[in-house]
């Protein structure tokens, strides 16, 4: 009988583009398969590219709806892949919002490519396949066990970090023995508002573990709310406009709940608010349907108050591009909040083209930028930038608020991973820079003696005999 194995293709010493691949006797299949973000040339190749016959899987179990998790599933079915995929009920939900909204920022970003006469490309995926995709689903709740496979058991495990979001359990048993792997996914933070505190999964003997914020602590609650505070009403002061590349689901949803929070109660002066992205008014009905992913705070806050804090007065969902275009013309101050989070497409990038040069303006990130992207250049410090091929020099403030963030930071990650019982034996670090997972290499050690790897991209270990 064939070991348990896993090859780590995907998100191995990078942040976005997760995919890794398990073997368990004939069957393999793959644990997410997301999009790779970064420099176009370099992201084209990774996401075109499998190392392995898509067509010989045999299922793909996603662990939550954000594209670098499951938005490059549709280009493995137009390559040949015909299993099943897996996902929490809400997670289907927001797939269903999201992956179609990807093959048509695809479409409309080749076609603006194309038209300029750089090059000739075609997109990933088109609607077509996307149709494809989300008739292979199969959902699946919290705490509900299944077998895709003979001698696999399946479940979810709330991971706090999106609507849906779980860390995963693989329960493998042969010959009276057993074995038990946990995938982590993206981990979530505890006392965040909107949903539970992430999970902790009993037994395991092998961990996957993100490591985004590895080498960092993110500030409190009420020093990130400060923070906010003060640079919101400096711009306002200032008759500029907050721009906020925010994802359309998680931090979106988060951060109009704090804004809701923070106006009611006077700290804030009250701003118009537009939430300037199709998806992220769609993903806020797919918020609504799912309260059974809530904590117990929001949960009575929807039933009490009609809907708060994902609807009230002061905030408006633009839907068409001639509401969008309209707030460009827009005098300030006031808030806008768009998608995509990292300034690698959508609505975000007009906002950014007609508001960096305006020295009133600030542009607030309120999650993590990848290497390569368009946000990370304007995070770090970048005077002169490109949009849509055009070049920009930034005046706006740019502010950084990590305390938003989504993804736990590593003295959560360490603490999460030493509350398990027991302790896995080995761990594997993936979803991070690698200077940021060795860092949490050597905490986790400190901390637990558990063995820790980094694998390379590619790079494949045996599990279980």
């Amino acid at each position: 009988m064939e070991s348990l194995r896993i090859s780590f293709e995907g998100a191995a010493r990078t942040v976005t583009g997760s995919r890794h691949r398990l073997r368990f006797g004939t069957k393999q299949w793959l644990f997410d398969c997301g999009l790779y973000q970064g420099h176009r040339e370099e992201a084209e190749q990774i996401n075109r590219t499998f190392r392995f016959a898509p067509e010989e899987l045999d299922a793909v179990i996603a662990s939550h709806a954000h594209l670098d998790h499951t938005g490059n599933i549709p280009t493995l079915v137009a390559q040949g892949f015909r299993g099943r995929i897996h996902a929490t009920p809400a997670t289907l939900d927001l797939c269903r919002a999201m992956l179609p909204d990807s093959a048509y920022l695809m479409e409309r970003d080749v076609e603006r490519v194309n038209r300029h006469g750089r090059t000739s490309r075609r997109p990933l995926y088109r609607p077509a396949d996307v149709e494809a995709t989300l008739g292979r689903f199969d959902s699946h709740a919290y705490h509900a066990p299944w077998s895709p496979f003979d001698g696999v058991t399946v479940e979810y495990h709330d991971a706090g970090h999106i609507l849906g979001s779980a860390v995963t359990t693989f329960d493998f048993a042969r010959n009276g023995r057993r074995f038990r792997l946990g995938m982590g996914g993206d981990l979530g933070r505890s006392a965040r508002p909107i949903l539970r505190d992430p999970e902790l999964p009993r037994g395991l003997d092998a961990l996957v573990l993100e490591s985004t914020y590895g080498n960092r602590l993110h500030p409190g609650a009420a020093e990130s709310e400060r923070m906010l505070v003060e640079t919101v009403r400096r711009t306002a002061d200032r008759g500029g406009k907050i721009i906020v590349p925010a994802f359309a689901v998680g931090r979106t949803q988060e951060l109009v709940a704090t804004l809701h929070r923070l106006i009611g109660d006077g700290t804030l002066p009250s701003l118009p608010i537009y939430v300037d992205s199709p998806l992220a008014s769609e993903v806020t009905e797919v918020f609504r349907r799912h309260p059974e992913c809530y904590d117990d705070a929001t949960r009575k806050s929807v039933i009490e108050n009609g809907g708060a804090p994902f609807g009230f007065e002061r905030l408006h969902y633009t839907r068409s591009a001639e509401e969008s275009k309209a707030l460009n013309q827009r005098r300030g101050p006031f808030i806008v909040i768009s998608a995509s989070g990292m300034c690698e497409g959508g609505r975000i990038l007009h906002h950014l083209l007609n508001g960096l040069g305006d020295e009133r303006n600030t542009v607030v990130f309120v999650g993590f930028q990848a290497e390569g992207t368009l946000g990370r250049r304007l995070r770090d410090g970048a005077e002169r930038v490109s949009v849509f091929g055009e070049p920009v020099r930034r005046r706006a403030e740019v502010v950084a608020l990590d305390g938003f963030s989504a993804h736990a930071d590593q003295g959560e990650l360490v603490e999460w991973v030493a509350r398990l019982d027991p302790v896995p034996r080995r761990i594997f670090l993936v979803h991070g820079e690698f200077e940021a997972a060795a860092v949490l290499s050597e905490r986790l050690v400190e901390r637990t003696g558990a063995e820790v790897h980094i694998p390379s991209l590619g790079e494949e270990w045996e599990l279980w005999n």
